[in-house]
């Protein structure tokens, strides 16, 4: 393993953060607060840059320097990412810094912070910048931005950042891959700032939305979030953008390439995204209508668009469905595993693995009835073969294994059952809020610094699609 190569391409990404950064810093002069802060850290992030630019080697990237670059790469961006927030004193410790930007970075969201509204315009704008610049991976943006540099083995990158089961390349180079991604990505982001504005929303709130939606980060600068606006458009328009978030980017490319819609309507994965939703729309509605007697209208409203941000894993919210029935706080909570679309912004386990996972019981249990029968499972016209359903099987169980201890270890550290459960499928769905404790309206500032380091942990694990960052316990994957 070539460590100078890895040091080297931690200081591009270093350098990288360190140029973003002035974008909050032109902010904060809207309102004169913070300068000095997002100052201190741009110097104290491009003087460690260029230190670890310093080790660079003529040595390839290979596929386990891609795996490090990216894992440990997220903590050097958090890390660093973490120090306008401490040095402005918006958060009383490092840890709820850490804390913050580790929620923004894996789009999870997430929040220590109990009044936004006192924020000044830079950290607003930096703390909503994080999760879309995390939806489409700052990996994935390093690897198109310094692939001039010429660090090779960008494939490495890519397939250890970009959360797909297949890893499609949409272009022949990776890099060009990784440009237009971002490209398609910034422009319906552009598109969702004007329709926010044109719907009544001020300019920079409108910014602050976008980049929350598209990112799946459902951070606000209102302390009640989009309810704080009461407008149907607003909450309309997020919606389908945070629909539009949740669906794997690729296809936006298909679509531009063939100037149809056939490969929206036609791929697997998006039938079922909008089934699951539709479902849980419908299931919450009548709860809401059957048991808290609202209007019909006011609980489709509530539950569709609440369908859409949990399934999106955004976690927008327009009422404080923490008091909602029972059973609708049921679905919201298995709509927290579920997720969004392969290759999309969103988290948690993904509709393509949920897909699979049932084609493959479906299959068990036609053998079962049929020992002699052949049968072949598809995801659309792409057969299931045994190697991905075995994937899927290591992952999923996996998945719920950490998400069972980092919910022992919440609990343990003094939330109660629904509260530390649901702040462990949160984190490591990079959903944001839970129940209970952690609802909409609440945030994870009482958190014990134990259970804050956990859910840092589950929120990385998760938008890192676990494997990247649990085979680096191997002690075997050092070796040589």
């Amino acid at each position: 393993m070539s460590y100078r190569l890895i040091l080297y391409s931690f200081g591009n990404i270093l350098i990288l953060l360190s140029l973003i950064m002035w974008v909050p810093l032109a902010f904060t002069l809207i309102d004169g607060r913070d300068t000095f802060a997002f100052f201190a850290a741009i110097i104290m992030t491009a003087i460690a840059g260029l230190i670890l630019r310093s080790f660079k080697t003529e040595s390839k990237l290979g596929r386990r320097e891609g795996v490090v670059i990216v894992g440990i790469g997220w903590m050097f961006l958090v890390a660093f990412g973490a120090l306008p927030l401490y040095f402005s004193g918006a958060v009383p410790t490092y840890t709820d810094a850490y804390f913050e930007i580790m929620a923004g970075f894996t789009t999870s969201g997430a929040t220590v912070i109990a009044d936004v509204e006192e924020l000044g315009y830079g950290i607003l704008f930096w703390r909503s910048l994080t999760p879309w610049l995390g939806g489409m991976g700052i990996i994935l943006l390093s690897l198109a931005v310094f692939s001039i540099m010429g660090v090779g083995g960008g494939a490495s990158l890519f397939q250890a950042e970009v959360p797909s089961l297949t890893h499609e390349k949409i272009l022949p180079r990776i890099k060009d891959t990784a440009f237009v991604l971002w490209l398609i990505y910034t422009c319906i982001t552009l598109v969702e700032i004007v329709a926010l504005w044109l719907a009544g929303m001020p300019i920079f709130d409108s910014v602050i939305h976008a980049l929350g939606s598209m990112g799946t980060g459902g951070l606000s600068s209102k302390n009640l979030g989009i309810a704080a606006y009461d407008n149907l458009a607003v909450e309309i328009i997020i919606m389908v953008f945070m629909f539009i978030s949740g669906l794997n980017f690729t296809l936006y490319f298909r679509i531009y390439q063939r100037r149809n819609l056939s490969a929206l309507f036609k791929d697997a994965e998006v039938k079922g995204f909008l089934f699951i939703i539709a479902i849980a729309a419908v299931l919450i509605t009548a709860s809401l209508y059957f048991t808290l007697k609202l209007p019909l209208g006011q609980a489709l409203r509530y539950a569709v668009f609440q369908a859409v941000s949990l399934c999106s894993t955004t976690c927008y919210a327009t009422t404080d469905y923490a008091a909602w029935p029972a059973f609708a706080q049921a679905v919201l909570f298995i709509l927290m595993f579920i997720g969004g679309c392969t290759g999309s912004a969103g988290g948690a386990l993904k509709v393509g693995r949920i897909i699979t996972l049932f084609k493959y019981m479906a299959k068990q249990i036609m053998r079962v009835a049929h020992p002699r029968l052949m049968i072949q499972a598809k995801l659309g016209d792409t057969p299931i073969t045994d190697m991905v359903v075995h994937k899927v099987l290591a992952y999923f169980f996996i998945y719920i294994l950490l998400f069972v201890i980092g919910g022992l270890i919440l609990v343990g550290t003094g939330m109660d059952l629904t509260s530390g459960f649901s702040a462990a499928a949160a984190a490591i769905g990079n959903v944001g809020n839970g129940l209970g404790q952690v609802g909409p309206l609440a945030n994870y500032s009482m958190l014990h610094p134990l259970a804050k380091w956990t859910m840092i942990f589950l929120m990385l694990t998760g938008r890192l699609e676990i494997m990247t960052i649990l085979v680096m316990f191997y002690p075997g994957f050092w070796k040589k």
